[in-house]
């Protein structure tokens, strides 16, 4: 869609013109069919939203109807409905969302029905004694939709589920007790659409060629990917023993936490039945074999690796915020038994890499940067590169198919000289583009079969060679890796791709923010429709440079020394392993920051939180330091926050959503928000204790990151001991005389009796001492 909008603006007049009498056309077309036809009334409901309470009804009223009524729901475990005399009665059944279809003999109209449950924090479940917390790894994952010329990422999503049973001790359970599967899910306030639903990659709608035969008697998935698999004799690649993938079957995934013994899983599509979580992770193994690594304790959760979902949803609309529906069930029970609980989460996924803005011709409505313009124009032998169209490229996806034809081409004339043979090293130039050796003649390119990726490293093994499988054969130790041949190779265009202002800075608007932003990490991550960056975090300001420096930065990474035949440089980034932690821009709490040299930080406005995960001393090294706040409360304790585990070993992500799409995502109806109001009744991150607890719980501060229990009239009328016991402790989130602080704030609407009288606070309110009493801090 963004390209084409910026295409349109560069349509020549006759173009322009012809669209224009074309739409001309077809207005009068429509008038003439208004016209010729008597009006007729059209089938009305009334209300067409509703919101009920679990085991409680609600009336919507016909009008207009022609012939026999009819009325189906959804998902009858939700709400289901009657209809009697121009009346529908919806009968609330438990929490979640159905749409009520109402059909007379021409037309339908429908019901949007979202049911919460009767009490709070007892999320859709069947009971109130288990919970589902769950969670995507990344929070959007990206996926080629055309595979036919180059892929740089194949349909592979990743959730992680545990299951908690509820107590004054929760207990999180493993896999000798539940199985955990997850469906379809869909939620009426979908932004793209009520009861949107992502079921299926392969089936009534075309959504990728991904499964698709190719002449070699294999899927492009797997004549793709199987470069990325090792030969293991006698197979040349041990992808070939799952060829062609059976239609909506991602790629197998072995454990990393068993290796070296394989241990297969492959996860699929809810297409016709409910699909097991293939793996339960104790302990988990990250890059084992290099110091930055280790196996992490105690995660212990149930995790779906590589599900095969795709941007578009069952009606062909674009969608990359699906829901799947995770279910917990006793173990050996069948997938479709009445779940212990259950939980709607998104499944993030965009088809955003996107070469055309610079690859594609400006015939074809490109910038031509690097095709017409570009510095290097001929192979080595002096023959020029052809320029591809959409016109003669594959389809569907011609135009981006065309850019991409473009690319290897130009790196076939960049760099042809210097490729060499898989098997034995020796030179094998690609001199005039057409010798076996050229990207351009060989197609289905896996970029990561030269440039590793860690993405893609399914064991965790860091780059290698692999001279078994022939000259399809993974070279990555003679290259550079993904990240530093696309971040630091394209960051130094800096006329193309300009620099981020620092925050507060005189040139940060929020115009060349945007600006800024589709130029450089827009051109290829989600953001110019979907948004990866869509959390807390980017509502309050927070862009990608602002973790993660600028472009030259995040690629000047641990692969520099590889093509020069050097060996990894630890002291650099790893893409994927080494990243911003919390802990980098939440360095404290009210009490501890006051203390803190902040001189060389950007602070928020809340006098709290950075806004810059580095220091501004550090901000134009080639090797971007982050702030580590080790003391602070908010640092994780693993490396990375997606792998990090807080209050009670529940998994940071379970609580607070994936990154960069922390809750709350800032769109109320976003399907982000689904899970937390399903666990807690609203959005934000996850603090009502019965969430997790049953009983009266402590006056202590045994929460996560501290906390006091949230929402306890037990705790109003009884924290006096503990606040005079140590005052410091009230202080690090109500402020240093209790006058309140951004961590002090209210997550929903709040209302308790103290003294006899009642006392309200509204949604983001920050608690104040003498809200209630005086300021005794």
């Amino acid at each position: 869609m963004y390209f084409d909008l910026q295409c349109a603006r560069r349509l020549h007049p006759s173009h322009a013109a012809a669209g224009r009498f074309a739409l001309l056309l077809a207005l009068f077309a429509a008038l003439l069919g208004m016209a010729g036809q008597a009006a007729a009334a059209d089938l009305a409901v009334s209300p067409d939203k509703m919101s009920l309470l679990a085991k409680t009804t609600a009336q919507a009223t016909v009008t207009n109807a022609s012939g026999a009524v009819s009325v189906a729901s959804s998902n009858s475990a939700v709400a289901s409905a009657r209809y009697s005399y121009g009346i529908v009665t919806v009968s609330a059944v438990a929490a979640g969302t159905a749409v009520i279809s109402v059909r007379d003999s021409a037309q339908t109209r429908t019901i949007e029905v979202l049911v919460s449950a009767s009490s709070g924090g007892t999320g859709t479940g069947g009971t109130s004694t288990y919970a589902v917390i769950a969670a995507n790894d990344l929070g959007m994952h990206c996926a080629d939709q055309d595979y036919r010329i180059f892929s740089i990422l194949p349909p592979f999503n990743v959730v992680h589920a545990q299951v908690i049973k509820k107590g004054s001790k929760p207990l999180i359970l493993d896999s000798s007790s539940v199985d955990v599967y997850y469906s379809g899910a869909s939620s009426i306030t979908d932004p793209a659409g009520a009861g949107s639903i992502n079921t299926y990659s392969v089936g009534p709608t075309y959504k990728s060629n991904f499964w698709e035969l190719t002449s070699r008697n294999q899927s492009y998935g797997t004549q793709t990917y199987r470069r990325l698999y090792p030969s293991v004799a006698p197979l040349t690649s041990a992808l070939d023993a799952y060829a062609p993938l059976p239609d909506n079957v991602g790629l197998p995934v072995p454990d990393p936490n068993r290796f070296p013994a394989l241990a297969i899983a492959q996860q699929g599509m809810p297409a016709t039945a409910p699909q097991k979580f293939q793996r339960y992770d104790p302990n988990l193994a990250f890059f084992t074999k290099f110091p930055f690594g280790g196996t992490i304790s105690g995660v212990n959760w149930f995790s779906a690796d590589g599900i095969p979902i795709l941007p578009r949803d069952d009606r062909g609309a674009t969608n990359a915020y699906p829901l799947l529906r995770i279910s917990a069930v006793t173990r050996g029970a069948a997938p479709t038994a009445t779940p212990l609980a259950k939980l709607d989460v998104v499944v993030p996924v965009a088809s955003e890499a996107d070469c055309r803005l610079c690859h594609a011709s400006s015939s074809d409505y490109g910038s031509g940067l690097a095709t017409d313009f570009a510095g290097t124009t001929k192979y080595a032998s002096g023959v020029a590169w052809s320029i591809a169209s959409a016109a003669a490229a594959p389809g569907p996806e011609n135009l981006q198919n065309a850019a991409k034809i473009n690319v290897l081409r130009l790196h076939d004339a960049k760099h042809g000289m210097r490729y060499t043979s898989s098997v034995t090293g020796a030179s094998t130039p690609c001199r005039n583009g057409n010798e076996a050796s050229c990207l351009d003649v060989r197609r289905s390119i896996q970029c990561s079969q030269c440039h590793y990726t860690p993405a893609l490293d399914l064991l965790h093994a860091g780059p290698v060679n692999d001279t078994g499988m022939g000259e399809e054969g993974r070279q990555q130790t003679r290259h550079v890796s993904m990240s530093r041949a696309m971040h630091a190779n394209h960051g130094k265009y800096t006329d193309i791709f300009p620099d981020m202002p620092a925050p507060r800075s005189l040139g940060r608007s929020s115009e060349v923010v945007a600006q800024v932003l589709q130029e450089t990490c827009y051109s290829c991550h989600p953001g110019k429709v979907s948004k990866c960056m869509r959390g807390a975090m980017a509502g309050g300001g927070v862009v990608c440079q602002d973790c993660h420096g600028q472009m030259r930065q995040v690629g000047n990474d641990f692969s520099a020394n590889l093509a020069g035949g050097g060996s990894l440089d630890l002291n650099k980034r790893v893409p994927w392993a080494h990243e911003p932690k919390c802990q980098s821009c939440h360095v404290g709490d009210a009490l501890t920051v006051a203390t803190m040299d902040r001189s060389k930080m950007i602070v928020a406005n809340d006098g709290i939180r950075l806004l810059q995960a580095y220091l501004t001393s550090d901000a134009g090294k080639d090797v971007l330091p982050n702030i580590q706040s080790q003391g602070s409360r908010f640092a994780e304790n693993a490396n990375l926050y997606r792998l990090s585990k807080g209050h009670g070993g529940v998994m940071c992500k379970g609580c607070h959503g994936s990154t960069h799409a922390e809750w709350p995502n800032p769109n109320p109806n976003a399907n982000d928000n689904v899970a937390a109001r399903q666990l807690q009744g609203h959005t934000g991150t996850l603090v009502e204790c019965a969430a997790c607890h049953t009983g009266t719980l402590p006056n202590n501060l045994g929460g996560p990151h501290g906390m006091h229990p949230v929402n306890n009239s037990s705790f109003v009328s009884s924290h006096e001991s503990l606040a005079e016991s140590n005052r410091n402790a009230c202080r690090s989130c109500h402020g240093n005389r209790g006058q309140g602080s951004v961590l002090s704030r209210t997550f929903a609407d709040r209302s308790f009796t103290v003294e006899g009288r009642t006392v309200k606070f509204l949604k983001g309110t920050q608690v104040r001492c003498d809200a209630c009493h005086e300021q005794k801090l």
